[in-house]
């Protein structure tokens, strides 16, 4: 590679030889942040010539010597290092709606306040308790999973989505795309080998969250008292 280098290095100073001649120059410029086809896109279309090579991290010019110089400086000041890829964090919180006045547990916290009276005005369960919650973050448009133990019930929960995509915008939003909540719990019914049935309960859909918004997405039975398992997601765009 170095070799490679110094063979351009000479090309670019045997053109400058013959400036005389020709009135142009050479000149090869060494990339130290930002990528070299990328800036040459952005200095396309003017009166220097202009190569590039990533794996070496160079571009060449030439052009006459004053068009050159610009075009160094151009290039000094694009060299940046790319910004990073905001990161999307999703909290999650897992709310029991029950049919009875009071249940043992923690109490939603101040800032579902709003939440629960909107559950309260969509739903006819009498009391809500917070079960569990957890944030999970993930690059621009990849995907996440975690999984748990509910407490106090030892069922398993798992969690994921697909992809979880930035939206620029006042205020940002996030689009998640392939959303899942499950929890596994007892059947009451027993399987071909005699061992405790298991049914999966939960959620899946596509969701469009604004950031700072408490999105209730939806809910799942988990008993025969119609007891529910409630998901609500907070977005949050992590620079």
């Amino acid at each position: 590679m170095k070799r490679i280098l110094w063979m351009l290095v000479a090309v670019a100073t045997l053109a400058a030889a013959q400036q005389d001649k020709t009135g142009f120059v050479q000149k090869v410029v060494e990339i130290k942040q930002g990528d070299p086809r990328i800036i040459t896109g952005l200095l396309r279309g003017g009166s220097v010539d202009l190569r590039w090579d990533s794996s070496l991290r160079v571009m060449v010019l030439s052009g006459r010597p004053e068009a050159v110089a610009d075009a160094e400086e151009a290039i000094k000041k694009l060299d940046v290092a790319p910004k990073p890829e905001p990161n999307a964090e999703l909290t999650v919180y897992l709310l029991s709606g029950s049919s009875q006045e009071s249940v043992e547990g923690s109490e939603p916290p101040a800032d579902l306040a709003s939440t629960v009276k909107q559950l309260r005005g969509l739903f006819t369960y009498k009391s809500y308790r917070m079960v569990e919650s957890f944030v999970l973050r993930g690059r621009n448009g990849s995907h996440a999973d975690t999984s748990g133990i509910l407490p106090g019930s030892g069922y398993p929960y798992f969690f994921r989505y697909n992809s979880a995509t930035v939206n620029a915008g006042s205020p940002a939003s996030v689009h998640i795309d392939g959303m899942s909540f499950s929890v596994q719990i007892p059947s009451g019914r027993r399987d071909k080998n005699g061992e405790p049935g298991i049914s999966n309960i939960g959620v899946n859909t596509d969701l469009d969250a604004q950031v700072g918004q408490k999105i209730v997405v939806g809910k799942s039975s988990i008993n025969d008292r119609n007891d529910a398992m409630i998901v609500v997601v907070s977005a949050k765009v992590i620079e």
